[in-house]
């Protein structure tokens, strides 16, 4: 009877053992796919953002043409393949694709990443200057964002500059500038001659153009932005106000008075650019701020406010009063003027009207909320900073995702977005 029982334990234990080898070996075995499986994942995946990169990489290197190409080849083990294509004449997308192992091995796995591009508008910057002349930061000023001098980086004292810094010319002045970002010079980003011509044909194709009748006469547009997202504006041949809401106006958000001057202030409600060309030789294409000019939700106190401004000149964008263009002594210069805007002149200056009006005095702060883009670095108030507005200029960071409409671009591209 002992026999026996030792033998059923002894088979009992048997077929236990036998089950159990064979589930431990299934396990095993799954294990091994598994990490197998993981294994091909993760490097299909480094191979496509590598590709990315790579395709990246020729895209900047290829700007600003925007062409479409392709790239292949194999890398660690694998193989990745690149399409770069033209969404439209403003937009790129590149797919990069990693594949592992190689194609027509088993157990072949792809992964995907895609990045869209577009174009690098000046407003991202905080401040750029074509050139600074014999201007230099000294300590006590700051600049918010990033600053670009395509001439010299000139420095004395120690500025301190919230942001990355590049210029195409080498650091004059032997300042030792604060710099919380980076500096690196042999970096050029000239301003193109034909920001205004194509926010003009945006305007003439689906925007408002207000042309001047009687050309090469004087013509002076002063225009009232109200907070319910209409247009105020009248003429100096036709003093009469019009209204009109801002969608009817211009329904691309995009307004252009053509060989004219632009008088502008007021409560943007809604997304606008706002610009003036002509020559200089017959005293048009500049704008003049007349008084504030922000957005209907403040961005300084809500960042999420979808109010854009942007304010472009063919050559000058001054800060005065309405009556300043006649050329007699203004009689209500803004005081504390707050401007919430991109501005962008192109063969001048963001400068002030009052900075050699020795009759000018304590007219405060010009608090610029926003981005500004100069040929040369403009002026706000004579050296002593008596005469004229002591600046300060923040840069809005919704700029570095968004822009105004048809806002002039660099010629370079940028990534929007990058999905994995």
């Amino acid at each position: 009877m002992a026999g026996r029982g030792t033998l059923i334990v002894i088979l009992g234990f048997t077929i236990v053992f036998g089950l159990t080898a064979k589930y431990w070996t299934r396990v095993a075995t799954s294990s091994v796919d598994n990490f197998v499986q993981y294994y091909n994942e993760t490097t299909a995946h480094a191979i496509a953002v590598s590709a990315a990169n790579l395709g990246s990489s020729q895209v900047f290197v290829d700007q600003p043409s925007g062409r479409s190409f392709n790239l292949s080849g194999g890398l660690s083990g694998g193989e990745y393949n690149v399409e770069v294509d033209s969404i439209n004449p403003n937009l790129l997308l590149l797919t990069a694709t990693g594949t592992y192992p190689p194609s027509g091995t088993f157990g072949t796995v792809t992964d995907t990443v895609r990045v869209q591009f577009g174009p690098n508008r000046f407003s991202t910057f905080g401040l750029y200057a074509g050139t600074m002349n014999s201007l230099s930061w000294d300590t006590g000023d700051t600049i918010w964002g990033g600053f670009h001098s395509e001439g010299t980086f000139n420095v004395e004292g120690t500025p301190v500059f919230y942001g990355r810094v590049t210029s195409n010319n080498d650091m004059t002045g032997g300042g030792t500038p604060i710099i919380y970002g980076s500096y690196q010079s042999g970096v050029s980003i000239p301003m193109p001659t034909s920001g205004v011509s194509n926010i003009r044909a945006v305007a003439a194709a689906g925007g408002g153009v207000i042309n001047n009748p009687s050309n090469p006469a004087p013509f002076e547009v002063f225009m009232t932005f109200n907070s319910n997202a209409t247009v105020t504006y009248h003429t100096n041949l036709n003093t009469a106000d019009t209204t009109i809401p801002l969608s009817s106006l211009a329904p691309n958000g995009v307004i252009v008075i053509n060989n004219g001057n632009l008088h502008v202030h007021g409560t943007v409600n809604g997304q606008v650019s706002v610009a003036a060309s002509g020559s200089s030789s017959t005293g048009f294409g500049s704008v003049y701020i007349d008084g504030s000019i922000m957005c209907n939700s403040d961005p300084r106190t809500n960042p999420n406010s979808t109010d854009v401004i942007g304010i472009v000149a063919q050559n000058n964008v001054w800060v005065e009063s309405d009556n300043a263009y006649l050329g007699v002594t203004p009689s209500n210069p803004p005081v504390n003027p707050v401007v919430e805007a991109a501005i962008y002149a192109q063969s001048g200056a963001f400068q002030c009207y009052y900075k050699s009006k020795p009759n000018y005095t304590n007219l405060g702060y010009i608090h610029v909320y926003g981005s500004i883009t100069n040929n040369y670095l403009g002026v706000t108030s004579d050296p002593t900073s008596v005469y004229g507005y002591k600046p300060d200029f923040r840069f809005d960071p919704r700029f570095s995702s968004i822009g105004p409409p048809s806002y002039p671009v660099t010629g370079t591209f940028v990534i929007l977005s990058w999905y994995e």
